[in-house]
């Protein structure tokens, strides 16, 4: 008969912390690039930069689950966090992610204190939350991190990002920022953008002021800070407050090798 799921960790094994979380804890900023194709060598290319994570996709991405599980697998060889952006649908749309050992989520389009309450019970262990258990998986070691340690370490050591993205959104900011277990707001301004009417203008007055909103609320509430940023912006964002900022994505890379690599030719 199979011995019960241990509730201490009968050895030395425990969950893999956070690269993300130790940066930011050091009171540095996370590094993250995003993925579009789904191809782990891609995935493992980045990683060997050492950034702190690489974000991946299933709201607009065709990805598989399978193709997420591999793609986490390249960047655990460099020791780099995985962040996924989960489309919005049930509790195990949400939770398969951390299973697979992605060190965070992104869940977009969160609206207001209830969306984000039910967000956090969702994806955290008792007690900031209601997620069920189940540790055969790559996160907790497939059952080698015993029971209690896991539901601790998984509530410290993993995070999820609640997209702000939408005009409700922003008049539910505080309340939003107050929930314990809501580790990260992440700007969207270009969703944001359109939700206002002028998509794309993301130097924006009315985007800028929500911008340093975000960045303001999240960090007087001990959230991280989180948004997209162009690479000639990555101080002035710090300064603004965020700690984790998505610099560049590998679709804008390959396009942009490949438009330079033919514009070599010139006229011939």
């Amino acid at each position: 008969m199979a011995e019960p799921y241990a509730a201490k960790t009968p050895g030395t094994f425990t969950m893999r912390e956070s690269r993300v979380l130790r940066t930011i804890r050091a009171g540095k900023v996370a590094r993250v690039l995003k993925l579009n194709t789904t191809d782990p060598k891609v995935a493992e290319i980045f990683a060997s930069a050492q950034l702190d994570a690489i974000w991946l996709c299933m709201e607009h991405v065709g990805a598989s689950w399978a193709d997420v599980e591999h793609q986490i697998r390249a960047a655990r060889i460099h020791d780099v966090d995985t962040v996924l952006r989960v489309a919005r649908g049930s509790y195990s749309d949400y939770i398969r992610g951390l299973e697979l050992d992605a060190a965070g989520l992104i869940v977009p389009h969160v609206m207001n204190k209830e969306d984000a309450i039910t967000v956090r019970d969702y994806t955290k262990f008792h007690p900031l939350g209601k997620r069920a258990v189940d540790g055969g998986n790559a996160d907790a070691q497939f059952t080698r991190v015993g029971l209690l340690d896991y539901m601790e370490q998984a509530n410290s050591e993993r995070f999820v990002c609640h997209q702000i993205e939408d005009p409700e959104a922003v008049d539910n900011l505080d309340a939003i920022a107050e929930i314990d277990g809501v580790d990260c707001l992440f700007f969207g301004p270009g969703d944001y953008s359109v939700a206002l009417g002028i998509p794309g203008q993301l130097d924006h007055p009315d985007i800028e002021n929500v911008r340093r909103r975000v960045a303001e609320v999240a960090r007087k509430n001990g959230k991280i800070a989180a948004t997209v940023c162009s690479q000639p912006n990555i101080s002035s964002y710090a300064d603004m407050g965020y700690n984790f900022l998505s610099v560049g994505a590998d679709v804008v890379a390959l396009v942009n090798y490949a438009d330079a690599a033919m514009a070599a030719f010139g006229d011939l």
